[in-house]
């Protein structure tokens, strides 16, 4: 899949399962977190896909995951599915609401239920996240962005990334290519202040995102 497509063509899903499952400490953070990151992907993204599908807390479980995959890659006249994936993540594997998922069998399973070529970017937003990059891209996602450790950067990168994807400038806006999106989203200097303080609970926070695949891919 090259190029950008016209926003029929796209569906956005958001999953978003962090409060159940975090530090008690933090509960009250990753409830909003939950709330935020469905809000902010409607309120820059709406305009840009034909839809955006969203799980949250309690929904996100491991077979409610695939069976929305499937359902949308598999919808008639769709050509590309875009996931913005917020659950929280260990080196190798995920947690959804009903249990933990190593990133080989998320690999495998997503493959196994989505149509072929339909699945594009994944924007990860888990703990180790660049641990399940790998996964992702077999199981077909053309361009795979996660984290290196834990992830404490997600308030200050979203929003921005959220804006920054539909491209810049008025409408019709100019697309900016993944890797610069990214760029632009994951300021150093936001991000290792965030890091520092989280080292305080965390003692191996690094959220510095790494891309894997298609790097000039764009909306």
């Amino acid at each position: 899949m090259s190029g950008s497509l016209v926003k029929e063509k796209r569906i956005l899903v958001v999953v978003n399962c962090l409060a159940e499952h975090g530090d008690s400490r933090f509960r009250r953070l990753y409830e909003f977190i939950e709330l935020a990151g469905v809000d902010l992907a409607r309120r820059f993204l709406s305009a840009h896909y034909r839809e955006i599908s969203a799980l949250r807390d309690k929904e996100v479980t491991w077979p409610a995951f695939l069976e929305r995959l499937q359902k949308i890659s598999s919808r008639q006249g769709i050509e590309a599915v875009d996931l913005f994936f917020q659950l929280h993540g260990e080196r190798g594997r995920v947690r959804f609401f009903d249990r933990w998922v190593s990133a080989i069998e998320l690999g495998r399973e997503i493959k196994k239920i989505t149509a072929d070529g339909r699945l594009r970017l994944v924007y990860n937003l888990c703990c180790y996240g660049d641990s399940h990059s790998a996964a992702f891209l077999t199981a077909g996602f053309e361009t795979a962005i996660g984290a290196l450790k834990v992830n404490t950067s997600a308030a200050v990168e979203y929003p921005l990334f959220c804006k920054l994807w539909p491209g810049t400038g008025s409408t019709p806006k100019t697309p900016l290519p993944i890797n610069e999106v990214l760029r632009r989203a994951d300021r150093p200097l936001p991000r290792l202040v965030q890091d520092l303080i989280a080292r305080r609970y965390f003692g191996d926070a690094d959220s510095k995102k790494t891309l894997k695949g298609n790097s000039t891919l764009t909306i």
